[in-house]
């Protein structure tokens, strides 16, 4: 009888007795976050600050590893075929596991392969000028592009990134037309945006939170429906002239397929409490991100309604698989 009890508190705990054990003995050694973009960018700052939770909570150290290439997709399919015992993780992004899919001829399914851990945060949009443009808000913008068709300068990160999607969207829902310069990161295009040869931009809230706090850039609207805590001053979308426009991406962590419920559950409830303290929301919210971890289903269902629907925008702005 005591036998059947313990089996069922198990049962009831959703834990196998071969998944308490592996719970038990995890982590054994150092684990390795996959980073998928080169480093020195905001999000890489992120990915640290993620170490640094998992490496308090759980005593071991925590690697980050940088492996770019093909939209983020060269380390998440590395990880997918990694030892599935929580020890090796990839640092997930909407782009990469919803936009990369439907621009790459992948041997793996991000969807599928990863086994969620938690979303991170949010990745809203914010759409810049230079400081000193005469522009100084969404509809005087727009006027200038109805102008002069193809006359106003916009980069972005790249194409097929999630901030050029989200910038022909705009162009869609402004009724404009602007020259799309794609460049290869949004570092190289903010310079030229500082130095005079670029009119606008488009890049995710973190990596512009500094250029906008410094006045060297000029925020006109972020594409989430609620503001930046980073820089209260810029409105939404919505508040700035676009009814209904709104767009954001997101970052999360995930490890390969088959790895133990027990050790997903564990890496959870350490990202849970850690980022859930004041400090650490403090630090984020401050960098422009906006937290949202949340519970590996959460997680797991919000990366494939994203595929779905940024697979629809692909397509219709006639993006061609590579």
């Amino acid at each position: 009888m005591n036998i059947k009890r313990a089996l069922a508190a198990f049962l009831l705990a959703g834990l196998s007795p071969a998944g308490a054990q592996a719970e038990a003995r995890y982590p054994s050694k150092p684990i390795t976050i996959v980073y998928p973009y080169a480093p020195g960018s905001a999000s890489d700052t992120l990915s640290r600050v993620v170490g640094e939770v998992l490496q308090k909570a759980l005593g071991q150290p925590v690697i980050v590893e940088n492996k770019p290439g093909a939209g983020g997709t060269i380390a998440l399919e590395y990880v997918s075929r990694a030892q599935p015992d929580g020890h090796t993780l990839a640092f997930t992004a909407s782009g990469a596991m919803a936009v990369s899919p439907h621009l790459y001829k992948l041997r793996f399914k991000p969807t599928e392969d990863l086994a969620p851990i938690t979303t991170l945060v949010e990745i809203p949009f914010v759409f810049v000028t230079r400081a000193d443009a005469p522009e100084r808000d969404l509809q005087s913008f727009i006027r200038k592009a109805r102008a002069t068709p193809g006359g106003v300068t916009s980069a972005n990160a790249g194409i097929g990134t999630q901030a050029h999607l989200t910038q022909m969207l705009f162009l869609n829902a402004a009724g404009i037309d602007l020259n799309v310069i794609a460049y290869k990161g949004g570092a190289p295009a903010v310079n030229d945006l500082m130095g005079g040869h670029l009119d606008s931009m488009i890049d995710n809230a973190a990596a512009q939170a500094g250029y906008i706090q410094a006045g060297k850039v000029r925020g006109l609207f972020v594409t989430s429906k609620y503001r930046v805590a980073a820089y209260p001053d810029v409105p939404t979308a919505e508040e700035a002239g676009l009814p209904g426009f709104s767009a954001v991406g997101w970052f999360g962590l995930a490890a390969p397929r088959g790895t133990p419920d027990a050790v997903i559950q564990r890496l959870n409830a350490a990202l849970v409490a850690g980022l859930g303290e004041p400090a650490a929301r403090k630090r984020l919210t401050d960098a422009g991100w906006v937290p949202v971890v949340g519970t590996p289903e959460e997680a797991r269902e919000r990366a494939r309604a994203d595929l779905d629907a940024l697979g629809k925008v692909v397509r219709q702005i006639g993006l061609q698989p590579n």
